[in-house]
């Protein structure tokens, strides 16, 4: 994931809202990458770690559509 500063925002509303709809989402250890996601969603820099971690390719592909249309 490349995500820049001014896609923060939207990144994060639809990773939280993912999260809200699919309780197994992330697939791998969902708890803890929801409670790591909470301390890494506050710069491009950190939460691109996150997903780099976390999301598989078709999470990021999805995630990347949401963001950039």
């Amino acid at each position: 994931m490349h995500l820049s500063d001014s896609e923060i925002d939207a990144a994060c509303h639809y990773i939280r809202r993912q999260m809200e709809i699919h309780s197994w989402w992330p697939k791998e250890a969902p708890g803890e990458a929801k409670r790591e996601f909470e301390l890494m969603c506050g710069t491009a820099l950190s939460l691109n770690v996150w997903c780099d971690r976390w999301l598989d390719k078709g999470q990021c592909r999805k995630l990347e559509r949401s963001v950039r249309g």
